[in-house]
């Protein structure tokens, strides 16, 4: 039937209808154009962001390698994160460098061993045994965000060392004149057999003029397990003219437990090049291209116990915020964290009951455990206020947890987060230790009453100091843990760190230190005052030694915070390392 056949009016009907239909169809064809273009764009958008995300972090990475061989031939590649995120490793290429072809082959990481957080040092082979031919190689190492590092490596009897094997590197590499720069030692033990008492040998520097201030260093001794690795520090403050170069050169030792002979390792170097402000060692103005300080963040210090026996006592933490600003700064909740490094890993450092003392702030107690590894203080209702160029203490007494599956800790890392009116922010590259049984709880802080453990005299900052006043200081070092059969031996050390500015730094008394403690002013202007325990701290006699000194205050006449780093080192009766940390604040009111 034609459409001629129907009614003039059904024909315009389904005309009409026609029309309609062709209109829709191209509609929905234009919407499905302009669909499909949107989608596009979104996809092109999303993508960019990825690649940027990706290449900011590729440009944030940094880590430097260390490649060696053990007794045995099999391959140790270790990891030094230095950057600001955890560092993945994808994937290692070994290269013979003696054979005409030179064939390269490649090596997956494990995933228990590819990850490597901020600050530390792996071996991203230790699930690995990969034994290599003596010979000369290329060993790359290539991160999952494309981050390359080769170094060579010579395996045969001449490459391990007798067992210690070390790498040296200078931080910053390019120093400004009369400023710190910090000299890492890691030393592997490469050996078959646990080597004892290992210490840096003394830190050669030329020129050694060039040296206006150094520190002891940090740790002083270790023992090493075959396979294990260590990272001694110095801080040295470094002057010259622009342009020289500083070399540090150091090698350690320690005693083979099962021969008793002394093994000592390669002798290792680097280099620190001094420039000024605002010389890249050509006399040419090095211009800074990117401020990314913000003023109103708030700044943070650590209150932190080490070690954390598992024992029946509390261990104090606790933390510092400092307002650098002239505003006020709420504080409504902050945390501690502290967890120990490992896949799978069900180690407790705060007790499951969450038994906790409120030091500070006075009140009541907000403190609370959300997990058995974070503590936390928070009060949204009235949040703290802190006063302009200030600073506020948080302070907690907390019960330790456990340990699940060995004895000890040698690394717990710690770091600490804040919430203000300001915006969050948080702090890491802290650590401390942990023994599974009665063991000494180590502390330091600053008190009202010479050797007092009470929780009503424990302070870790003092405000509203007069500029150019005398203040009396009472710095405790304490064993909080009540046992009798644990102490640390005598012989620990009280090292107070007394910053730039402060002056006519005075020994008042010392009790249960030696007599006399030392008093060391370096080139900067600080000082360091070091007191020895005379007898065992924390037996039935001698539960906490003081060191009181005085120093006069700044002469200035804007608000200034200072920092006073004090910190402890000894061994306990179980040859446990010790080294509590307190970065005392000092806030001084301008005239």
């Amino acid at each position: 039937m034609s459409i001629s056949s129907f009614s003039p009016n059904s024909r315009r009907g389904i005309s009409s209808i026609v029309g309609a239909l062709i209109f829709t169809v191209l509609m929905i064809a234009g919407f499905s154009a302009m669909s499909l273009a949107l989608d596009s764009q979104t996809d092109i958008v999303n993508t960019q962001r990825v690649v940027a995300d990706i290449e900011l972090k590729k440009q944030q990475e940094q880590f430097g390698i260390a490649v060696f061989t053990d007794a045995n031939n099999i391959l140790n590649v270790s990891v030094d994160n230095n950057g600001q995120n955890p560092v993945e490793i994808s994937r290692i290429w070994i290269t013979n460098k003696t054979l005409a072809t030179q064939p390269a082959k490649p090596f997956s990481v494990n995933s228990d061993d590819a990850f490597v957080p901020t600050g530390f040092t792996s071996n991203v082979l230790s699930s690995q045994s990969l034994y290599m031919i003596p010979d000369t190689y290329d060993v790359k190492v290539i991160s999952t965000l494309g981050t390359v590092k080769i170094t060579e490596v010579t395996v045969g009897a001449a490459s391990s060392s007798g067992g210690l094997r070390a790498e040296l590197i200078t931080d910053p590499p390019d120093v400004i004149i009369g400023q710190n720069v910090t000299i890492a030692m890691v030393v592997t033990n490469t050996g078959s057999s646990t080597i004892e008492d290992i210490v840096p040998n003394s830190l050669t520097v030329s020129p050694s003029l060039a040296v206006l201030a150094s520190s002891s260093p940090i740790p002083t001794s270790v023992d090493l397990t075959p396979g294990e690795s260590v990272l001694f520090s110095w801080d040295y403050t470094i002057s010259g003219a622009s342009g020289d170069d500083v070399t540090f050169s150091s090698s350690a030792s320690g005693t083979d437990i099962e021969s008793s002979a002394i093994v000592t390792s390669n002798t290792v170097s680097d280099v620190s090049t001094l420039r000024l402000p605002t010389d890249g060692g050509n006399s040419e103005q090095d211009y800074n291209i990117v401020n990314e300080d913000l003023l109103a963040r708030p700044k943070l210090f650590l209150i932190i116990p080490s070690p954390q026996g598992d024992s029946n006592q509390k261990a104090l933490w606790g933390l510092n915020v400092a307002n650098p600003v002239n505003a006020p700064m709420k504080v409504s909740k902050l945390s501690i964290t502290a967890f120990a490094p490992g896949a799978n890993n069900n180690d407790k450092i705060f007790a499951a009951s969450c038994i906790a003392d409120n030091i500070f702030p006075v009140g009541a107690n907000n403190w609370n455990c959300p997990s058995e590894n974070v503590i936390m203080w928070q009060n949204f209702a009235n949040p703290v206020i802190i006063a302009p160029n200030s600073t506020q203490s948080f302070l907690v007494k907390i019960l330790p947890g456990t340990i699940a599956g060995q004895n000890i800790l040698e690394t717990v890392v710690v770091q600490a987060s804040v919430f203000t009116t300001v915006g969050s922010f948080g702090k890491s590259g802290y650590q401390t230790t942990m023994f599974d049984g009665t063991e000494v709880i180590g502390n330091v802080y600053l008190s009202n009453v010479v050797d007092s453990r009470n929780n009503n005299d424990i302070q870790s900052a003092r405000t509203d100091i007069v500029p150019g006043s005398t203040q009396t200081f009472n710095v405790v070092f304490a064993d909080l843990d009540t046992s009798n059969t644990t102490w640390i031996k005598s012989g620990g050390q009280l090292i107070i760190n007394i910053p730039k500015g402060w002056t006519n730094v005075q020994i008042v008394n010392n009790y249960g230190f030696v007599n006399p403690p030392t008093v060391t002013t370096f080139g900067d202007g600080s000082t360091q005052i070091i007191g020895t325990t005379s007898s065992n701290l924390g037996d039935a006699l001698n539960q906490a030694d003081t060191i009181q000194f005085s120093a006069q205050a700044p002469n200035i006449t804007n608000d200034q915070m200072y920092v006073m780093y004090v910190l402890a080192q000894g061994e306990t009766t179980n040859n446990f390392a010790i080294g509590p940390l307190t970065e005392i604040v000092l806030q001084v009111n301008g005239s």
